[in-house]
């Protein structure tokens, strides 16, 4: 039996904390930042986004989509890291974002990277 496809584990993962996101954007920022409006609003747009990819990465696991998967948990990670340089009150929160978010990204690369080779 061969074992679980990494951008398996990593699209259900991905699931997982996206919907994390919507349903208890709250909890995560009473913990971790400032459970601003404007902090509760961009977690649940960000757990949107999660789901998307991951139904998308799910559904056609091909390496354009998941390097682009990549790219986009790049880009993420980036606007995190900007946020933690700016907003003193949403630091914690966003460095850990930036590091799940950079995590993500290694898995969908390391992922396109395995479905490239024969």
């Amino acid at each position: 039996m061969d074992p679980t496809p990494a951008w398996h584990t990593s699209g259900l993962g991905r699931l997982a904390w996206g919907a994390t996101l919507i349903v208890a954007p709250r909890r995560l920022l009473r913990r971790w930042g400032h459970p601003s409006g404007l902090a509760v609003g961009t977690l649940r747009v960000l757990g949107v986004r999660h789901l998307a990819q991951a139904a998308v990465t799910l559904r056609r696991p091909v390496p354009m989509v998941l390097a682009a998967g990549a790219a986009a948990d790049l880009l993420h990670a980036a606007t995190a890291l900007a946020l933690a340089a700016v907003d003193r009150r949403q630091r914690r929160i966003a460095l850990l974002d930036a590091a799940i978010a950079g995590g993500w990204s290694t898995l969908d690369l390391r992922a396109a990277r395995r479905r490239r080779s024969p």
